[in-house]
């Protein structure tokens, strides 16, 4: 007997949870996608006239974009402006490195049932832009959104 299409259904892009040291950030809005890149580099060896070689090269992970309403939650806001007060000299961050502001997040993806289907890790993520307000107008009814974009060091699949 075949199995029926209703079976094999894509996971839907709206359930999904963001972990920052294992709590989850409520009200979430956006996650951009988890990109990996690897370098493509050509090389011609002397012996062969018309035909080119291509090898890997350097691995990169494009940066995340993380879209919240503003609320009284400073989770954002708090990690945002910490490496911005560090490399400031402001604040009583002195005592840190930037190291202390990178932080591992959990990218966690759940079916209609609400059952965990999918998980990625996330590692050495730093706020390399925060924007705290948006655009604003009074003639709108849109909700504020704050975003943050984080600079990463690797994905991982998660089980």
């Amino acid at each position: 007997m075949a199995a029926r299409a209703s079976q094999f259904d894509p996971y839907r892009k709206f359930k999904f949870k963001i972990k920052i040291g294992g709590q989850v950030v409520a009200g979430l809005t956006k996650c951009s996608a988890l990109t990996v890149s690897v370098e493509s580099k050509e090389y011609r060896t002397g012996d062969m006239d018309s035909f080119k070689q291509k090898l890997p090269g350097m691995v990169s992970f494009e940066a995340i974009t993380l879209d919240q309403g503003v609320t009284q939650d400073k989770t954002f806001e708090a990690w945002a402006t910490a490496m911005s007060n560090y490399l400031g000299n402001k604040g009583s961050d002195s005592q840190k490195t930037p190291n202390d502001f990178r932080k591992d997040i959990d990218i966690e993806i759940y079916n209609l049932n609400n059952e965990r289907v999918k998980a990625y890790r996330v590692y050495q993520c730093w706020v390399s832009k925060y924007v705290a307000v948006p655009d604003l107008d009074a003639n709108s009814a849109d909700v504020m959104i704050q975003t943050i974009t984080l600079e990463n060091e690797g994905i991982q699949v998660m089980q």
